[in-house]
């Protein structure tokens, strides 16, 4: 072998060892697209468990690329079930921990923090149906260990404000206007009708008359 096929061999192995597989999975961060990728990833390694009998250590082997540790242990616990040394999951209504029924489009959006992913979306009310709920949102948080990207915390009213306020910036302008006018009317109320004793003092000096229907009162001046 000549020289120039060692070192196109030399780079091709370095090559290997520098690339890893997951390339989504190891970068320092994920895009739009990518985080939907590994979400959708994660929820096949989840639905997969339930198609035969394995040991833990092969169940553990296929969640370990997208669940933390803890995150893990919490899905086996609640959702994994054993006999005779093989373990698998069952079809029912309450499933904890499995990545949620995200539409994967506009609806479901991807707020990136410090360290950390939050993919969340909205979920309307429905009373119909065999299984009903009330409006709610349900997030996911995924963070780095050991240099891979992995879902961390299912979310659901435990989602940080300052979140749901990035995600859906609508809504927080909307909160704000509506705090501005509570504000308002707190501060009209205080002045005219508060327990504020100095307020009140001002407008007798003033001579401000109160009317209602029935009668007028004249605060003169003291």
């Amino acid at each position: 072998m000549d020289k120039r096929s060692w070192l196109l061999l030399l780079f091709f192995s370095i090559l290997i060892w520098v690339v890893p597989s997951n390339t989504y999975a190891q970068s320092d961060s994920m895009d739009r697209d990518q985080v939907f990728e590994f979400l959708g990833k994660a929820f096949d390694a989840q639905v997969s468990l339930s198609e035969q009998g394995r040991s833990m250590d092969e169940i553990e082997s296929i969640l370990k690329p997208y669940f933390t540790e803890d995150y893990k242990s919490l899905f086996i616990k609640e959702n994994v079930i054993g006999q005779e040394n093989l373990y698998q999951t069952y079809g029912t209504d309450f499933a904890p921990y499995y990545i949620p029924f995200y539409a994967f489009s506009e609806r479901t959006k991807v707020v990136e923090m410090k360290d950390e992913i939050y993919v969340l979306e909205y979920f309307p009310g429905n009373g119909e149906g065999p299984v009903s709920y009330d409006s709610h949102y349900e997030g996911l948080k995924i963070v780095k260990e050991q240099g891979s990207w992995k879902v961390a915390d299912y979310l659901h009213d435990e989602i940080p404000e300052k979140v749901i306020n990035k995600a859906y910036p609508e809504k927080a302008d909307k909160k704000e206007v509506s705090k501005v006018n509570l504000d308002k009317k707190q501060l009209a109320n205080s002045l005219v009708f508060g327990p504020n004793f100095s307020s009140f003092k001002t407008f007798m000096e003033l001579g401000v008359i109160f009317r209602n229907e029935n009668k007028t009162l004249l605060f003169g001046l003291l």
